[in-house]
């Protein structure tokens, strides 16, 4: 059995909510390639966030000079 049934399998609640968080950020799940339980795609989702936090703090930075 794959590692991503089995994360299906073993944490779906879980699995299913990282990988809608990662629909919401603009991620393209339907290629889960390397997200293979819910910790990768739990990782994947935090930085993807922490990243469009950076940029719009930059942003904001760069609009009130």
């Amino acid at each position: 059995m794959s590692s991503i049934c089995m994360a299906k399998i073993e944490h779906t609640e879980r699995y299913s909510w990282w990988l809608n968080e990662l629909e919401s950020l603009g991620v393209n799940t339907l290629k889960k390639n390397g997200l293979n339980n819910y910790k990768e795609a739990s990782d994947l989702t935090e930085a993807v966030k922490q990243t469009l936090y950076e940029d719009y703090l930059q942003a904001y930075s760069e609009s009130n000079r």
